[in-house]
């Protein structure tokens, strides 16, 4: 326990930051599994592409947020950014060479 009572409010505020930071966190990783689920129902044909790309989009969306709340560090957001795109550009080329084949 903390011997002061400046140093109580801290742990306080800590616990209060902890837990949001816990939030943002754990709403990004859904908004990534979503994104990625959706690709791969993109990829199979059971979503439309333009349904993935929204999803992938919108995950960019709440990384970019996440990273500038600082939760996680611009490399990391970047990296998990630039897989997503990786994954929707591969699947774009390959409906443009499916649909001129």
């Amino acid at each position: 326990m903390p011997n002061t009572r400046s140093a109580l409010r801290a742990m306080r505020k800590a616990e209060r930051r902890r837990k949001q930071n816990q939030a943002h966190l754990s709403r990004m990783r859904t908004f990534l599994k979503r994104a990625r689920a959706a690709l791969e129902k993109a990829a199979k044909g059971l979503v439309s592409l333009e349904e993935a790309q929204r999803a992938v989009f919108k995950a960019c969306r709440i990384i970019d947020k996440t990273a500038g709340k600082g939760i996680i560090k611009k490399g990391a957001a970047a990296r998990y950014k630039s897989r997503l795109m990786r994954k929707l550009n591969a699947l774009i080329h390959q409906k443009a060479v499916v649909e001129a084949a």
